[in-house]
């Protein structure tokens, strides 16, 4: 069964939006200030209220503090202290309220995310620390360059897997990682699928970042499909306005009529 999963900030005017299409999930996607005092308490009393309504909730981790992009190795203390003391903050929502939260260990290629064994080492071992407290808490979400990403040859083998790492797999991040080849797209999601427990669906060229509803892209949607029944997703898709979903019901409109229609049940699809 294909559920409705719709993302927005803690915003109300983008939050009322995605409730008038009634979605099974909502992923809330946090900023910095989002985990402290008042909003916090906003922040809690939203997650309450979606819980009561039987929705199903996700939060992401805030992408940015004071401007840039965060990373679990950062250069700069302070964006480094504050990955951290936001993962502590949302560990301890998550587990009160008994939801998960979807966190990137980087965001942008940098030189502490480039693909190196130092820079491996060092990911490793801040991803354990977090793991201490979190294990059950975070979906860990690939990026499109660097370490934590499917450019890396070695990702699966010396840290999704020797970490037992639950992931939140963005479909369009690995289509660019992989340059737009559907083969390997479909290959890596066979071969993680243990490992996914949560999906970001969005369609892309597969040159850049480019958050397209779905069937607008170049992305196969016919073999994924049986992977998107059997756990949670939402539609990340770039909207041209932040408080009208529109374009993530359209793709999700999208995937219905294909499951109904086509002849996704009947093609092969090797489990690994």
């Amino acid at each position: 069964m294909l559920k409705i999963g719709l993302k927005c900030s803690s915003d109300p005017e983008q939050l009322y939006d995605r409730l008038r299409y009634n979605p099974d999930i909502i992923e809330l996607h946090l900023n910095e200030d989002d985990l402290f005092g008042e909003k916090r308490k906003q922040l809690e009393s939203t997650i309450s209220m979606l819980l009561s309504q039987g929705r199903d909730v996700y939060l992401h981790h805030p992408t940015k503090f004071n401007g840039r992009h965060l990373d679990i190795i950062h250069e700069q203390k302070e964006d480094y202290l504050f990955y951290h003391l936001s993962t502590r903050i949302l560990a301890d929502i998550c587990i009160s309220y008994s939801i998960k939260c979807v966190i990137h260990p980087h965001y942008l290629l940098t030189a502490t995310s480039a693909i190196r064994k130092e820079n491996m080492d060092n990911m490793v071992k801040e991803i354990k620390h977090i793991l201490s407290y979190g294990k059950d808490v975070f979906l860990w979400e690939n990026s499109i360059n660097g370490i934590f990403s499917a450019q890396n040859p070695n990702w699966f083998e010396d840290m999704v897997k020797p970490l037992h790492l639950p992931l939140a797999y963005d479909i369009s991040h690995a289509f660019i990682s992989f340059q737009g080849d559907n083969r390997l797209l479909l290959e890596q999601i066979q071969k993680l699928d243990s490992y996914i427990q949560y999906f970001h669906v969005v369609d892309s060229e597969g040159k850049e970042h480019d958050g397209l509803a779905l069937g607008t892209g170049r992305i196969h949607w016919g073999p994924i499909l049986p992977f998107l029944t059997s756990r949670p997703y939402i539609y990340e898709i770039n909207l041209r306005d932040l408080k009208d979903a529109a374009e993530m019901h359209e793709s999700h409109l999208y995937l219905v009529h294909l499951s109904k229609y086509s002849e996704y049940q009947n093609v092969p699809v090797e489990k690994k």
